[in-house]
This record gives structure tokens, C-alpha cells and sequence, in this order.
């Protein structure tokens, strides 16, 4: 060997060190930036350089673990997932640091990540297997903090298998390219009255806020207020109040996730201001949704004292116009696991949101559960393909959920504003919903009990249903199957409206719109209170199936006798008879007809409190305007299966 030829080797052998050093500086510096977007779920970001590190050590199965939960994270590229997963569990192991630039072993959650892979892909089987390999890993005196979340999985892929096979029906209509600007159009939002839509355009790390307005029955072209709330590009739109003046926006303040409002006025948005401190805590809020009537707020949070995860809470405004002290909706409605997007239909008596912890496909389903006085029946799945294997939630339901909008990927990292129609309910059938607003031309004072729409049938006169207007928006809603109505809107000291009105079999809507305003009686003046006379009581052949109650039964509060029975509310009895009544006959009521079929009596009933007390102020309210004496409380109860 030359002496040339030793001196190359030696300097060579001096700088390969040096070389690799830098090397591995590099894939260092690479990793760590990485690891900082993945700790942000900045999944975008992070996933092209977890695949260069990939290139340079193809055999490490964390970065192979790293990348598949990128892909898991980012729409339209969940299905790339799978193959990294595989091979990142084939060298996963439970004492593996995956935060370490040196591991070369995934953790044993690669194996949860791959079985969430399968499920997403409609791999049921697959995913079962590999989430009960991953529970046989587990070692018993260490056992992973989401054992129960993988027991959900598994109970989610067993129901998955079962909700495909039994779809339910639903048209929806997209919106269009007016309305759907961006590539990902999301978060709809709908006033009550349905003449204001907000929507959130999402354009990468940051969020656009788009207002529309619906003039004549036409949606107008969107307006990016983003910089009218205060530059909010880290903003979602959350909810809107009755008549879209003020807007409810969630806030990802530096990840600690914040509930603001804007009001509309001068045809501007104001900036975004904070709740008070009992909505936002110190801890995560990611959603808030307003009724109706402006008065009640439901909201997610992760604030200690929950049931686990986001849970849904609920305020209500005070007298002084503040956001009083929060309430857990409780474990009818929150799981261990989170609960989210909460919305309360119209007619305030159904909850829409989206679980992780109830009974469905995995991951976020849709859920709706009914309101029974002051609390809840269990939620029920929307159903697949409205709720699938993947994250579904911000369903906003409109008409009292016959309707509702929600944003769907119609093709790859695109999100389109849908409006989505339910098919007929096994409650409502195939009737169609008259509802809307009534005003008074001379005031702007509550409704009471003087107020109410009539639905009568147009050849035998028979009043079919009553509808007391919301004392605050006045508004009202009525079921009714296909025939032939008279509808009369009536006050006391005010002008009634009749209008004559027809619901076909293949009705072109599900609801009919009629709002209208009463305008004062100027020959009307206070009379001394009548006495209701139930010696002259008008009967009808049947009662409206939409408000006769079936399934409750009722008991004198008197009666002790119900040990084995399940109290939900008091109420308080107007009258019993076999034979059912005209519901015109019930002033300053607001009118249950229930029935059962061991005593054969119709029993009308009117109002659900919580107390006897709040019963018998009810009672005596009713006797003072006129009904007899001997009105007496009902306590209703379903029996015990």
C-alpha cells in the first residue's frame, strides 16, 4: 500500500464521523420540528417531514407510527394510514418512548391508531381483532389509561356491523357553490327564523367567517365578516340567536378554547366579546348554542366535576342579564368519554349533538335526545350514513329536526353546506308541521296563556290541536296530517286571524311557514272573569294522535301508593271523560290529552312541574280564571317494566 493510499484512508476515517454527526443533526432538527406541529395537531404541517425522516431510516417503526396518526388527522388522506400502521406495530412495544428522537420502536398505541384505521375504512373485522390484540398486550400492572375508551371501540364496531345494514332515510340538498366558497366549507350555523346562515370557511391553520342573509326566499352572496368580529382567524361559528343578531363563536385562544358573541347592528358586526366566568373557565369550552328564546345556553366543557372529557352544561340568564351558574346535563346525557356540539331544537324538547361515549359506530356519532319535563330520555343514534365510522358532529337541526344543516366532504379536502331532510319519524309519521310567529302590531309585551293558534278540521269544526305562542318570540307550532284546516290566531283584546288552510298526501314540505300579526280589538274591554261551564262540554269523534299521550300513567298525588313507580313530574288535571272533548272548549291552558287503556279515560291535563308546590300554584292560578273548584294533581309515573 502507497503512502498516498494510507493517507486517503486516515483522512477518510477522520471525517466519517464528523459526516454521520451532521447527519443525524439534521434528522434531529427535522424531528423536533416535526414533533412540535404533531403536539399542536398542526398533522399538515408535520407530516412531510416525518416523511423525510421516514426516507432516511426507513426501518424505525415510530416515524412509521408518527405518520399513520398524521394521515388519521387529515381529511381525505385517512386511507394512506393503514399501511404505516401495519408496520409500525410489527415493532411496537409498551416501554416505547415515542417522544425520543433515538426510540426506534412504535408504542403500543400504534396498534389503537391501526384498529381506528380499519374502523374508519368500514374494516370491522379487521378492527376488532386488532383492538382485542391490543387489549391481550396490555400488561395488568400497567394498564393503558384508555382500556375503556378500546372497550367502547370494540362495542362501536359490533353496532357498526348492525347500523349499515338498516339505514336511515333522508334527502339532503347542497347548498351550492353561492354559498360554499372555500374547499371546506363548516360549522353551519342557522337562526331560528331561518333568515340568517353563518358558516366557517377553514383554510388551513387559519378560519374565515362568512354571514348570509335570505332575502325573498334567496339565499344573497356571502360576506366574510372575519374582520368585522376582530380578525377571529382562530374562530368557529358556534350558533345563532332567533332572528340572527347575535352570533356565538368558539375561540381556540392559544388552545385553552373560549365562547364569544357579536351582535348585529347598523348592518355590522361588532367584535367578538367573552362570556362571563361561567361559561369560560380556565379549562376547555369548544361549543355554545342559544334557544330559541335567547334565555338558555348549552355549552361543552372539560371543567372539573363532569362526568369525563367535554361534557354538555347548560345556563340560563338571570334577571340581570347575565350567564348564571353552569349545570351538568348529568349521565342520561354525558359519557365518560366527550360529548360535544350541542343544539336545542326550537320548540326547546330535543337536544342534538355528537358522543363519543354513546352507542354507535365509533369515533363522534350524531345523537338527539328528548326533554321530559326537567329531564332527559336516552339519546338515540341519527343512524348511518348520517352518523358513519369516522367523526361526525355540528349537526344543526332546523324545524324542530325534520330538517337540519350539516356540512358533508363531498369530494377530496372538500366540505359542502348541506341541507339535510329527515325522513318520517316513527313520532311524527308522515304529518307536516305549521308553525311560526306571531306579533302583536301595538306592543312588544310577553305572551300569556289569553294567546294560542287553533287547528280545526274544516267539515266537522272539531279543534284538533292547540299551540300556546312562546311568551318571549312568540312563536308556534302545530302536527297535522293530510286534510283540510281552519287555523285561527286569537288574543285576548285583539282581532282574530282565520285562514283556511289545506296539507296534501305528498305535501311539497314537511312544515308550512305562516306568521302573522294581530292587530287590537278597538270594541274590546276587560269583562269580569267567566266561569268555564262544564255542564256544556262540545265532544268530538277522536283525538289528534300528535298529542294524545299514551305511554304515562296518572295517580292522585293523594295516593301513596306507588312504591314501584318512577315519578316524572306533577300536573294538573282539568277534566276526565271516556268520550274525547273539543280541545277550544281549555282557556289559559295549555292542553296534554292523555289516555289509557285500563280506566278508558281521556284525561286532560295541563302543564309539568317538578313540585307539588309549583302544581298547586298552577291550580289555584286556573281555579281563579275560572275553572271550578275541585281541579286536583296528578302525579305521572311510567310503570316499571
Amino acid at each position: 500500500m502507497t503512502v498516498m493510499r494510507i493517507l486517503q484512508i486516515i483522512i477518510l476515517a477522520f471525517f466519517i464521523p464528523f459526516t454521520i454527526s451532521g447527519q443525524n443533526d439534521e434528522m434531529r432538527g427535522i424531528f423536533v420540528k416535526a414533533e412540535s406541529h404533531y403536539l399542536f395537531g398542526e398533522f399538515e404541517l408535520a407530516n412531510p417531514l416525518y416523511l423525510i425522516l421516514n426516507d432516511q431510516m426507513p426501518g424505525n417503526a415510530n416515524i412509521k407510527y408518527k405518520i399513520g396518526n398524521c394521515y388519521l388527522n387529515i381529511p381525505g388522506e385517512k386511507i394512506k394510514a393503514t399501511e404505516f400502521l401495519e408496520e409500525a406495530v410489527k415493532n411496537a412495544s409498551y416501554e416505547a418512548n415515542a417522544e425520543s428522537f433515538k426510540e426506534t420502536r412504535a408504542p403500543l398505541d400504534a396498534y389503537f391508531s391501526l384498529a381506528t384505521a380499519y374502523r374508519i375504512n368500514d374494516e370491522f373485522e379487521k378492527a376488532l381483532e386488532t383492538y382485542t390484540r391490543l387489549k391481550t398486550l396490555m400488561p395488568e400492572s400497567g394498564k393503558l389509561e384508555n382500556s375503556d375508551f378500546i372497550n367502547q371501540q370494540i362495542n362501536s364496531c359490533v353496532d357498526a356491523l348492525s347500523m349499515i345494514d338498516v339505514p336511515v332515510v333522508f334527502t339532503s340538498e347542497d347548498l351550492g357553490s353561492l354559498i360554499n366558497v372555500g374547499s371546506v366549507n363548516s360549522c353551519p350555523v342557522i337562526s331560528g327564523d331561518g333568515n340568517t346562515l353563518v358558516f366557517t370557511e377553514e383554510r388551513g391553520l387559519e378560519n374565515s367567517i362568512f354571514f348570509v342573509r335570505k332575502l325573498g326566499g334567496a339565499w344573497q352572496e356571502p360576506v366574510d365578516i372575519t374582520e368585522q368580529l376582530g380578525g377571529a382567524k382562530d374562530c368557529s361559528s358556534s350558533s345563532l340567536n332567533y332572528n340572527g343578531t347575535r352570533l356565538y363563536l368558539y375561540k381556540n385562544d392559544g388552545y385553552n378554547g373560549n365562547i364569544y358573541c357579536s351582535d348585529f347592528s347598523d348592518e355590522k358586526w361588532s367584535k367578538i366579546k367573552k362570556l362571563n366566568k361561567n361559561i369560560n373557565t380556565k379549562f376547555y369550552e369548544s361549543h355554545a348554542s342559544i334557544s330559541t328564546d335567547g334565555k338558555t345556553l348549552y355549552f361543552t366543557s372539560n371543567r372539573e366535576g363532569g362526568e369525563g372529557g367535554l361534557d354538555i352544561y347548560v345556563s340560563v340568564l338571570d334577571s340581570k342579564g347575565k350567564w348564571g351558574k353552569a349545570k351538568n346535563l348529568g349521565i342520561v346525557i354525558n359519557t365518560p368519554f366527550n360529548e360535544d356540539t350541542p343544539f336545542i331544537t326550537g320548540d326547546f324538547t330535543t337536544l342534538y349533538f355528537s358522543s363519543e361515549g354513546h352507542a354507535g359506530m365509533g369515533g363522534y356519532d350524531l345523537f338527539r335526545a328528548e326533554k321530559q319535563g326537567e329531564s332527559w330520555k336516552s339519546p338515540s343514534n341519527l343512524g348511518y350514513p348520517l352518523s358513519t365510522s369516522d367523526n361526525d358532529s355540528f349537526f344543526h337541526p332546523f324545524n324542530n329536526g325534520q330538517n337540519g344543516y350539516y356540512s358533508v366532504y363531498t369530494g377530496y379536502k372538500e366540505k359542502n353546506i348541506q341541507y339535510i331532510t329527515m325522513g318520517a319519524s316513527a313520532d311524527q309519521g308522515g304529518m307536516t308541521e305549521i308553525k311560526g310567529i306571531v306579533t302583536l302590531s301595538d306592543t312588544i309585551i310577553e305572551f300569556n296563556d289569553n294567546f294560542r293558534v287553533l287547528l280545526a278540521d274544516r267539515n266537522t269544526g272539531y279543534t284538533l290541536d292547540v299551540s300556546f305562542p312562546n311568551k318571549s318570540t312568540g312563536f308556534y307550532h302545530l302536527l297535522a296530517d293530510p286534510g283540510q284546516y281552519v287555523l285561527t290566531w286569537e288574543g285576548l283584546g285583539y282581532i282574530s286571524i282565520i285562514k283556511e288552510i289545506e296539507i296534501y298526501e305528498n305535501h311539497p314540505s314537511p312544515f308550512e311557514t305562516l306568521d302573522v300579526t294581530l292587530e287590537p280589538d278597538p270594541d274590546w274591554a276587560p269583562e269580569n272573569i267567566e266561569k268555564i261551564d262544564y255542564s256544556n262540554v262540545p265532544m268530538v269523534d277522536e283525538v289528534n294522535s300528535s298529542i294524545l299521550v299514551t305511554d304515562l300513567v296518572l295517580r292522585d298525588v293523594r295516593d301513596s301508593d306507588s312504591t314501584n313507580k318512577d315519578v316524572l313530574y306533577y300536573t294538573v288535571q282539568l277534566m276526565a271523560l271516556h268520550n274525547p272533548v273539543d280541545l277550544s272548549f281549555f282557556r289559559h291552558a295549555e292542553v296534554t290529552v292523555m289516555y289509557n287503556d285500563a280506566d278508558q279515560f281521556y284525561k286532560y291535563t295541563t302543564g309539568k312541574y317538578m313540585t307539588k308546590e309549583e302544581a298547586y300554584n298552577r291550580r289555584d292560578e286556573l281555579i281563579s280564571l275560572g275553572y271550578p273548584d275541585d281541579l286536583f294533581i296528578q302525579t305521572v309515573f311510567r310503570e316499571n317494566k
